[in-house]
């Protein structure tokens, strides 16, 4: 396996590329710079820790000096192309080591709060936050935004391109995947901000590498993954599936609050349908009672109601375990072309289960659904372990999880 590290060049001239919101008006962004080779060679072995959720380094063993430097975006490169790709962290020629995080390491950064609108009134001019916004095409113009417009810093900007998925607006005028923002200070950590999202929504942003000529740049992908029906069954030689935690909804019931008289305006309860009803006595509650209270700015212009500030709050609570499967990297039941947030069917107990029985609801007990979120393999060895879920079990991996709710909170 080869390695390649990419730095950035200044373009003779900028070029400007155009963003056509669902529905919406074109949004022209512009980039300055392009990727170009700095350095590559053998990899001698590697360890990876590709996780979405925490920000871990990945490590690779070279075979020689290199000149590879903190900031210079790398690809693992085998046979069938770039293998993995990351944000180098850190480089160590005496040890001939190079770590690297992954590339939503590139969003690690603060930047304004990009809700705070300024608006006009007779008293005055006063600052508020527009809070309801779609979360997959609102934040894929947040990042353009950041990293790609005139106003951007030379030494912040990135030559980046967006391609979204299942966001904008619907015919009725509401949003497809609405969110509310709840950030009210005046700058916000922008990975923080994505890794929420992934948590509460299932909205992804990943990464590719686009080589045109004369020109390269970083393609965005912002999409919520609905991708599901892969299967992973406990038939595989040397395959082993540990579900090592669990947990209960992060809140099943919520108090939606008068912003300014703190009044209560409306409760709602999560069902297990992963709908909401104001119903108390509804048989699809999901249990146990557990409340969460958000405010709600009755005045808003931006179409956010009680019922959209509770979702918001509810939804998309589901996943809070942790599974582990391990498999060999060289099967051929190894699950390829997984990405972030695909939804799977794991079956760790199929001795119990007859060729005759489908996976139906009499199989609920035996059948877990969860959610992909990354992979951690060494070259040295070829098991990887597959990590699905939203909890995390080692003690950094917690921290750094509890460090990102905080922007929240």
């Amino acid at each position: 396996m080869q390695y390649r590290t990419y730095k950035l060049q200044q373009l003779p001239e900028p070029y400007t590329w155009t963003y056509t919101p669902s529905g919406g008006e074109p949004k022209s962004f512009c980039n300055y710079d392009t990727l170009v080779y700095a350095s590559g060679g053998a990899i001698a072995s590697n360890v990876i820790d590709n996780d979405y959720l925490v920000s871990n380094n990945s490590t690779i063993n070279i075979s020689r000096p290199t000149k590879a430097v903190a900031g210079q975006i790398i690809a693992l490169i085998d046979d069938t192309g770039a293998y993995d790709i990351g944000v180098v962290t850190s480089v160590d020629n005496t040890k001939l080591q190079i770590f690297y995080k992954s590339m939503l390491e590139l969003c690690n950064d603060n930047m304004l709060n990009p809700m705070r609108v300024a608006i006009n009134e007779n008293e005055g001019t006063k600052t508020e936050v527009k809070y309801l916004y779609d979360a997959v095409e609102d934040t894929a113009q947040i990042l353009a935004s950041f990293f790609a417009v005139a106003a951007t810093d030379k030494y912040r900007r990135l030559p980046i391109r967006l391609r979204t998925s299942g966001g904008g607006t619907k015919t009725d005028g509401s949003y497809n995947v609405p969110a509310i923002w709840s950030y009210k200070d005046n700058s916000i950590n922008v990975r923080d901000w994505l890794v929420e999202l992934f948590n509460t929504h299932n909205v992804v942003v990943q990464f590719r590498l686009i080589f045109e000529v004369g020109r390269a740049y970083i393609e965005l992908y912002v999409s919520r993954n609905t991708t599901g029906g892969r299967l992973l069954k406990n038939n595989v030689h040397s395959m082993r599936i540990t579900h090592a935690e669990d947990s209960s909804a992060k809140a099943t019931v919520c108090m939606v609050l008068d912003q300014s008289t703190k009044q209560l305006i409306a409760t709602y309860y999560l069902q297990i349908d992963n709908t909401v009803t104001t119903n108390p006595n509804s048989n699809t509650r999901v249990q146990p009672y557990k409340l969460i209270t958000a405010e709600l700015d009755q005045e808003n212009d931006d179409g956010a109601t009680a019922k959209t500030v509770a979702e918001d709050n509810l939804l998309y609570g589901d996943y809070n375990h942790y599974i582990s499967v391990v498999i060999d990297r060289n099967s051929a039941m190894y699950p390829k072309n997984l990405n972030i947030g695909d939804a799977v069917l794991i079956v760790p107990e199929l001795q119990e289960m007859t060729d005759e029985d489908a996976l139906t609801d009499n199989y609920d007990d035996k059948v877990m659904h969860s959610i992909y979120t990354g992979r951690k393999e060494d070259s040295e060895s070829s098991q990887v372990t597959l990590i699905f879920g939203k909890i995390r079990l080692n003690y950094t991996d917690i921290i750094q999880l509890q460090q990102h709710k905080l922007v929240r909170s």
